[in-house]
């Protein structure tokens, strides 16, 4: 990858991509490199307001996000379909976290969930045992997925550190790697549990994972082989769909967010 300041003087200029400029709303930069950058590139700074991908950087210059666009898109579930072979985690796992084998051993590190719902279905033990779904019931497997909310996003809002935010190209709920801390806030404020930590809390490696939506092409969906997983439009779906944890009274908006509601409501 080149030096983004490079882009943003020369490339950005003439045709950069959305990656690209992506790429520099994402960099944290100082305010005397900013300003460096976009003397000698205004028009290439003034495209970034054309293609729209601001809204991520809780900067002095670029708040927070709070009020979000809906996602264009969300990966729904026939359970009548799924046959509990847990390629879609797999898949998942490999394409997002670069290893397949981990899916085995920590499961729930997929963004589509289905291990955890296949004994018991998603009342577990207490609840579903010979009277619901998994394989100790009707033999049914429920595959989880994130619902991509729609304003106001739990996770994105409760997170302290604004290491949600909504992205191109499909709107998706994406976890920023460079600003998530992993302490495991936004696993809590998730009424599905569709937020997940890949270690230990506040661990130096522990980082917050959930569905992106491969871009628009999930690779969940790519590898079922019995269609039981499909993209299709986003709709409204955190109103039909069952919690799974109750989130604790004690969790509060991130700092600054309530700030901004009021203006609003």
């Amino acid at each position: 990858m080149k030096d983004i300041f490079t882009v943003v003087a020369g490339e950005m200029q003439k045709d950069a991509s959305t990656a690209e400029i992506t790429e520099l709303i994402r960099t944290q930069i100082s305010r005397r490199r900013f300003l460096q950058a976009t003397g000698v590139a205004g028009v290439g700074v003034a495209s970034l307001c054309i293609f729209g991908c601001g809204g991520g950087s809780s900067t002095a210059s670029q708040p927070r996000q709070v009020f979000v666009a809906n996602a264009l898109g969300m990966v729904v579930a026939e359970p009548t379909l799924c046959v509990g072979c847990r390629r879609c985690e797999a898949a998942c796992v490999g394409y997002n976290e670069g290893t397949s084998g981990s899916t085995i051993v920590q499961p729930s590190i997929a963004k589509v969930k289905v291990n955890r719902n296949i004994s018991f279905g998603t009342g577990g033990a207490s609840t579903d045992f010979a009277r619901g779904d998994g394989d100790f019931g009707n033999f049914r497997t429920v595959q989880d997925t994130c619902r991509q909310c729609p304003h106001p996003v739990p996770c994105q809002l409760a997170c302290p550190h604004d290491a949600i935010e909504v992205i191109d190209p499909v709107n998706a709920r994406v976890v920023n790697l460079d600003k998530c801390v992993g302490c495991g806030i936004c696993v809590a404020a998730c009424p599905w549990a569709m937020t997940s930590l890949t270690g230990l809390v506040n661990q130096a490696l522990t980082h917050a994972t959930k569905c992106n939506l491969c871009a628009g092409n999930p690779e969940c969906v790519q590898a079922c082989p019995a269609g039981a997983l499909k993209y299709l439009p986003w709709t409204d779906r955190t109103k039909d769909v069952a919690t799974r944890q109750t989130v604790p009274a004690s969790l509060q908006f991130a700092a600054g967010v309530l700030d901004s509601c009021s203006k609003c409501h």
